[in-house]
């Protein structure tokens, strides 16, 4: 069955819109040194935690911390991956 060609049609898309749809779906293939500056990340990620966990009470607050800590390192993540395809 063949489909009608739209906006969403790989063939149509400018090179623009390519260029961050490879840089959106393959951020996810980091090199070994990648990995070992992500390793470095999450040392020090866990580090902080545990002191957020030792040092706050147990309240909404730290609830807060500890989600946008999460954050921090997810984001942390996706520049050392993204580092060489910026915008």
């Amino acid at each position: 069955m063949l489909l009608p060609k739209n906006s969403l049609d790989k063939h149509y898309q400018s090179p623009e819109i390519e260029a961050l749809r490879d840089r959106l779906f393959r951020w996810d293939s980091p090199s070994q040194e990648q990995l070992r500056e992500i390793g470095l990340i999450e040392f020090l990620w866990g580090r902080l935690l545990d002191s957020i966990l030792e040092n706050c009470p147990p309240n909404r607050e730290q609830e807060q911390a500890i989600i946008h800590l999460e954050s921090v390192r997810e984001w942390a993540r996706k520049s050392i991956i993204r580092e060489s395809q910026s915008n």
